[in-house]
């Protein structure tokens, strides 16, 4: 079974207000990717999503993505990078996009989980959703703040 993941990097007073009701966030993009709305509506939502969301850091991406996948099987075209588990144990696409990276998986979880890694070192705030089986949450959980 393949898993997609739809990856938002989330501007971080947005990140540290919804760590721990992340569900709120997962319905909101959920509504925008898999719900039939209207024009006004699909619009509104859209709105939402860019205030709080920040563009995919794309260059800085890639040279990360070059640095950490030198040490697995992996092919780059424009942006996308696609690795293969040895021995065919799983393979996973990621996908760059203006403002979303999508990852899509299957076989052993490693695949996804390579990417997720090097998504977790470049910044705390990036939520991962997976609508189909409903599984979601930020790669590196951001530390709330007590404030006195």
């Amino acid at each position: 079974m393949e898993r997609h993941y739809y990856t938002y990097l989330i501007k971080e007073e947005f990140a540290n207000h919804y760590f721990g009701r992340e569900t709120a966030m997962f319905e909101l993009f959920q509504d925008y990717h898999w719900t039939n709305l209207t024009p006004q509506q699909n619009q509104l939502l859209e709105k939402q999503i860019q205030y709080i969301t920040e563009p995919i850091p794309v260059l800085h991406m890639h040279q990360r993505l070059q640095l950490h996948l030198s040490r697995v099987s992996y092919s780059r075209l424009d942006s996308i990078y696609r690795l293969t588990l040895p021995k065919a144990k799983g393979h996973a696409s990621f996908m760059m996009k203006e403002n979303l990276i999508e990852i899509a998986a299957s076989g052993d979880y490693e695949a996804e989980t390579i990417f997720f890694e090097i998504l977790r070192k470049i910044s705390p705030c990036f939520l991962a959703m997976d609508f189909k089986t409903r599984r979601y949450g930020w790669l590196n959980p951001v530390k709330e703040r007590n404030f006195v």
